[in-house]
């Protein structure tokens, strides 16, 4: 029989599953496209938490409070707040290709504003209630990246972003994500160490998307200090693909757990 924590992870995971469907749903009926892109959201969000399930399985060794060392037997508040993030960026890619035809615009964008609030809630309770684990370290990051590459397809759709600073956001992360593969084949391990210059890239991009979702709530145009933000923006990301590179080569030199 399973323990308990694999009967958590797998309950947590049909749920957010099943809440994923009720989302896709509540979008696609009232707007007329659950036949046009119905199959292609059933089958990707289908394959994405089948992903995620194993991975949750796999690193399962990781449910961990790094304060006590006590090993969790069920999934925490702050991982299952991290896991509604990670559970909801096929819904967010299918409907912002939905949103091309259907008059979406403002509901979707409410979501991605409720996506981007689960980041500070799930950091909060951790920290507060000393529920940091191994695995939420490496849920966080790997959802922080997923979402920022959502967010910034979204928030190009929508013109809130110059083409450039997309091109170099997208870029930025898929360094990222190539450098977390290749970690996990070499190293056996999830994730590389942050940096200084990994967060500032983090939280300046999410800084000024947070700044870009309120300028089109308040419906205010483009101004110079804007631009000028964006600028500032890219500059922190391009030089933190350097700094990324740098310790990457520190972490695929360090000894592994069996070597």
């Amino acid at each position: 029989m399973a323990d308990r924590l694999t009967r958590s992870i797998v309950a947590n995971v049909a749920a957010y599953f099943a809440l994923q469907i009720a989302l896709f749903l509540a979008f696609s009926i009232p707007a007329g496209f659950l036949g046009a892109y119905g199959p292609a959201f059933f089958a990707l969000s289908a394959a994405f938490h089948l992903v995620i399930l194993a991975l949750l399985l796999m690193f399962k060794g990781d449910f961990v409070k790094e304060s006590t060392g006590e090993r969790l037997e069920r999934v925490n508040l702050a991982n299952t707040i991290t896991l509604f993030r990670v559970s909801t960026l096929p819904t967010l890619l299918v409907l912002v290709l939905a949103a091309r035809d259907y008059r979406i615009r403002i509901p979707l964008l409410a979501l991605v504003v409720a996506v981007f609030a689960s980041d500070f809630a799930d950091g909060y309770i951790s920290r507060s209630g000393r529920e940091i684990t191994k695995v939420g370290r490496m849920l966080d990051s790997s959802s922080d990246y997923s979402l920022l590459i959502v967010l910034t397809i979204v928030f190009r759709y929508f013109g809130l972003i110059p083409a450039w600073l997309f091109v170099l956001v997208i870029a930025r992360l898929a360094f990222q994500v190539l450098l977390m593969g290749i970690l996990i084949l070499v190293k056996r391990r999830i994730e590389a160490k942050t940096t200084f210059l990994g967060k500032a890239a983090v939280a300046s991009i999410m800084t000024l998307y947070a700044i870009e979702v309120s300028r089109l709530i308040l419906g205010l145009g483009g101004s110079a200090a804007f631009a000028a933000l964006e600028w500032a923006v890219g500059a922190v990301v391009a030089v933190s693909v350097a700094d990324k590179a740098v310790a990457f080569s520190r972490s695929i030199r360090e000894p592994g757990p069996a070597e």
